[in-house]
């Protein structure tokens, strides 16, 4: 995610078909460089996340080593209680609170890897469009996945903050994850999202992810962006970056432990790209600052509890925010979220253009 790395612990369109069709050769993927066997994406995919692959694959022989089924069991436990403890309260969540809410296309700014919790609040969304400052990455051959403890340990590594708190650390990421970047962290989130990965393009300055949901007969696209959005950001890609959003106009935008980049005046360029192009904003007091939401054409509903931000981001308490939670009806959140990950101190707010 877009964030500043944290220095305590508790501080993811048009053309489909055609991209698809490009990418058709990268459902496999050579093993070695001479390529004799070729393993397939989802079955990688499901490798990484502790899933068994297939018998009879060119990684079920990596599966049967006592290294991958420690891993897979301790993934599995960790997965399974963070699915109970915070993924299911946000589907309960949700099917009340965001009842009618079915966008086509979701943006989620400063979500580094973060599908899963844009998964579980927009399950039905064909466009998901993600960014960050870490790198795109790429998906290990099989020679570098061995060896095989350290890279397993690297993905072990990476999702610890996740599964504990609700969001990535940085530096988790980068340093711990010896494969490198994003990519191979959505694929993880995907197969434990029981979502097939189908193909991938990496040769677009940015990542699409073509995938089947159970059921589906056509597949969703997931678009990871490595991008700055910082006003003078000057990084490669910036300005087709915003012009691939504008082109295709999300109907929500999704906002959590985003550092309160967005109260800042070097991030007007996305705070009003947002306001302007997204009819629906779902976020936590990390997102947009409430005095940007004109009440004469913006409705809100809140929910959870307002408390204070962190002590290192102290400077963005909003009284005005403060007293709209004690002066207004709130509904209950139930779960954790951002950097308040307990439900007692999470808040959350939906806004809905008029």
């Amino acid at each position: 995610m877009c964030k500043r790395l944290l220095t305590i612990c508790l501080l993811l369109l048009v053309g489909v078909p055609a991209a698809i069709a490009q990418t058709e050769e990268r459902r496999a993927i050579p093993n070695s460089q001479h390529g004799e066997a070729r393993t397939d994406i989802n079955d990688l995919a499901c490798f990484l996340a502790g899933i068994r692959p297939p018998a009879g694959t060119p990684l079920a022989s990596l599966a049967a080593t006592p290294e991958w089924n420690t891993f897979a069991a301790d993934m599995n436990q960790r997965w399974n209680s963070f699915d109970t403890g915070r993924l299911k309260p946000i589907r309960n969540w949700r099917t009340s609170a965001m009842n009618g809410i079915h966008p086509t296309t979701l943006f989620y700014p400063f979500s580094g890897p973060d599908f899963i919790y844009a998964k579980t609040l927009f399950p039905g969304v064909k466009q998901y469009i993600l960014c960050g400052q870490e790198p795109i990455g790429e998906l290990p051959s099989m020679g570098k996945i061995e060896p095989l403890t350290q890279t397993l340990r690297g993905v072990q590594s990476s999702f610890k903050t996740l599964l504990n708190v609700g969001y990535f650390v940085t530096e988790d990421m980068r340093v711990d994850l010896k494969m490198q970047g994003t990519l191979p962290i959505l694929c993880v989130m995907l197969a434990r999202a029981g979502d097939r990965v189908v193909s991938i393009n990496n040769d677009l300055g940015h990542v699409e992810i073509h995938f089947l949901r159970a059921g589906d007969s056509q597949p969703a696209t997931l678009y990871y962006f490595c991008v700055n959005l910082r006003n003078d950001g000057r990084g490669k890609g910036t300005s087709s970056f915003v012009s691939f959003i504008k082109q295709s106009r999300p109907g929500a935008a999704y906002i959590k432990a985003a550092s309160y980049l967005l109260h800042e005046s070097d991030f007007s360029m996305i705070r009003d790209l947002l306001l302007s192009y997204c009819p629906i904003i779902v976020q936590d007091d990390s997102g947009i600052p409430l005095r940007y939401f004109d009440p004469g054409h913006w409705s809100m509903q809140l929910f959870g509890t307002y408390t204070p931000p962190l002590d290192i981001f102290r400077q963005y308490y909003q009284p005005g925010l403060a007293d709209l939670y004690r002066s207004s009806p709130t509904a209950p959140l139930g779960f954790g979220t951002g950097y308040h990950w307990n439900s007692r101190s999470a808040n959350l707010a939906i806004y809905s253009r008029k």
